[in-house]
């Protein structure tokens, strides 16, 4: 790999991990500012998941071995496609939370899917693809528990 590409393979990672902190932030202050404890917990979770994000992409850039099941789900029930953005506010329902969380991660798996795409370095496009892959088990995990709310009348 030449100087040049180095040099972009580790603005890629930087900006992702810039990415996963900022989300990370996101959550954190999502937590603090809705009223419901249980919902206080599920946003201090994806908190800890964008943390564990940033922790794989900081071993990627470190050059550190990652565990190839972090890049292991391709499922993917495209129901956060389905649903608007939801707003923020104190009186955030389970059904709403768990939907901006589902949309935020569609946003990131589509941000390194665009950058895969129009990526003509083989090994930055592998990292852009990992990194959508993991927002896409991100995002499933989502739409699993969105599914599980916002229908119960399945259950």
């Amino acid at each position: 790999m030449s100087t040049r590409q180095l040099e972009k393979y580790r603005q890629a990672i930087e900006d992702a991990i810039q990415s996963e902190i900022d989300a990370r932030h996101f959550y954190d202050q999502v937590s603090r500012r809705i009223k419901d404890d249980y919902l206080k917990g599920v946003f201090a979770g994806f908190a800890s998941e964008e943390a564990k994000h940033e922790q794989i992409l900081t071993d990627i850039l470190h050059q550190k071995k990652v565990d190839a099941a972090h890049f292991d789900c391709d499922k993917d029930f495209h129901v956060s496609e389905t649903i608007e953005m939801p707003k923020v506010s104190e009186e955030m329902d389970l059904k709403g939370a768990i939907g901006l969380a589902m949309k935020n991660e569609e946003i990131a798996m589509k941000k390194y899917t665009g950058l895969a795409e129009n990526c003509t370095d083989p090994g930055l496009k592998s990292i852009f693809l990992d990194l959508a892959t993991m927002e896409r088990g991100h995002k499933h995990m989502m739409e699993e528990k969105f599914v599980d709310v916002a229908y119960p009348e399945v259950w």
